[in-house]
């Protein structure tokens, strides 16, 4: 006697992509739209379905969004909507991309950016007392630049870039970004145009933090304005600071190995924040320095609002500065193996909806990472993220709505204990490379100003009698 089997059920959300749910859970995702009151039709796009094309688009080798549409297709993100009879991949009628684009329109920019700082804060959570110093969570202060083109709306409103007093084509975006320490995941970002400054950028950083937690800064991010945040949204500090400044507040020159109390008085020249008290900050001002056998001794001049120096001291304050430098790792990682060195957005609303999907993407490669290590036994900073970052695109974009619960857990399972394996090298300490690389020669010359001016230069050339 033959039995009917019964029809296979479709994994949810939570089977398909275990990490992506636990960091951002549907519900979070409705709540950030809510909280937006702006109306959102539950169309083809709807918000879920736009954060992981977003999502997607990043993780993807192809960023364009001809390759979200395909995907979408496909039926990779059927198991995203239930709201509806039919599946995604069979309600859509176009290959033209105008629907995920009118969609990636629609869709508040803010659920985008509290997605963002829900996933940080999760994946720093999930350390627990690990991911904490002396039982502080630690952020990564830091500034970089981001490219755009120059559209008329991204000219406007960024400006362009200028280079030995001439306007240059592309238009710069500046971004201060906080990576947490033991986890590498980015906390908050802020962005403007290269008129606002990083010290400013950095107050809105510090606006978003945890109360109780320790920010380091390097000697750019050590000026009275940035302590001045700090102290008004109750976190600690702890900035590098320039010798000139170090030993202006000293009033005189230091000692290696000092450590003296201070009051940080703000100077005429120090632009305060508005709102903010200007009172004087109390804090501790160190000089220590480092020497190496055969190479030049540095100077390490830090200010610290860290009152403690029982429980804070010099020696534990200079190795916390010394970790700093990871934050320049995960700058390279966000914009050279992620490739958002270069948005491609033609609007200042989609730049920015661009730029924080990307650290999504980034953030949850960040988060199957820390799962990964925690089941080995080890710091999440022990392994390589452009390894993890190959083996989490390839399984998750692997994976289709058909698959069964089952297949999927052990696939992630497996995923799980390979990333354990992607270990950073063990190189020499002593390892020194030049800064310079081996290129290819151009077939073409440079193309210098906008490539409009170009295409005029040269039909004019064309128009031109020839030379007998």
């Amino acid at each position: 006697m033959s039995t009917q089997s019964q029809p296979k059920a479709k994994p949810s959300i939570s089977e398909l992509f275990p990490v992506f749910q636990e960091l951002l859970p549907v519900q979070v995702i409705r709540g950030l739209v809510r909280a937006s009151q702006k109306c959102f039709y539950e169309r083809l796009f709807t918000p879920l379905i736009l954060v992981w094309c977003l999502t997607y688009q990043r993780l993807n080798h192809d960023h364009t969004c001809d390759a979200a549409v395909s995907y979408l297709a496909s039926g990779a993100v059927d198991h995203l909507d239930s709201r509806h009879q039919e599946p995604p991949s069979q309600r859509i009628k176009s290959e033209s991309t105008a629907a995920y684009c009118k969609g990636r329109w629609r869709l508040p920019l803010s659920v985008l950016q509290g997605a963002l700082s829900h996933t940080g804060r999760a994946i720093q959570q999930w350390l627990g007392a690990d991911g904490l110093w002396l039982g502080h969570p630690v952020g990564l202060l830091d500034g970089t630049t981001l490219l755009l083109r120059p559209e008329p709306e991204l000219v406007q409103h960024y400006g362009r870039h200028k280079g030995r007093g001439k306007e240059t084509y592309w238009v710069v975006m500046r971004v201060v970004v906080a990576f947490c320490l033991y986890t590498g995941a980015l906390l908050s970002v802020a962005e403007g145009s290269l008129h606002i400054s990083e010290q400013a950028l950095a107050a809105s950083i510090l606006a978003q933090a945890i109360q109780g937690s320790v920010y380091l800064g390097d000697r750019n991010f050590g000026i009275f304005s940035v302590a001045q945040a700090a102290r008004h949204y109750r976190s600690w500090a702890v900035l590098g600071l320039t010798r000139q400044r170090a030993r202006a507040l000293a009033g005189r020159k230091l000692r290696s190995g000092e450590d003296m109390r201070i009051i940080w008085q703000p100077s005429a020249k120090d632009q305060l924040h508005p709102g903010m008290s200007a009172e004087p900050i109390e804090g501790r001002l160190i000089f220590v320095r480092l020497e190496r056998k055969g190479f030049r001794p540095v100077e390490l001049y830090l200010f610290t609002t860290l009152l403690d120096a029982d429980r804070y001291t010099v020696e534990e304050l200079v190795k916390l500065y010394g970790l700093r430098w990871h934050v320049e790792l995960d700058l390279r990682y966000v914009k050279d193996t992620l490739e958002m060195d270069l948005l491609t957005g033609k609007s200042v609303e989609i730049v920015r909806k661009e730029l924080h999907a990307g650290l999504l993407a980034y953030n949850i490669i960040r988060g199957y990472m820390v799962q990964a290590a925690r089941r080995a036994g080890l710091s999440p900073l022990a392994l390589s993220f452009t390894c993890c970052w190959r083996r989490v695109r390839d399984v998750l974009l692997s994976l289709r709505p058909t698959d069964s619960a089952q297949y999927v857990e052990r696939t992630i399972e497996h995923l799980l204990a390979r990333l354990a394996q992607c270990i950073l090298p063990k190189r020499p300490r002593f390892r020194i490379e030049p800064r310079a690389v081996h290129r290819r020669p151009a077939v073409y010359p440079q193309l210098k100003g906008s490539r409009a001016e170009a295409r005029r230069r040269l039909i004019t050339h064309l128009q031109e009698p020839a030379k007998c």
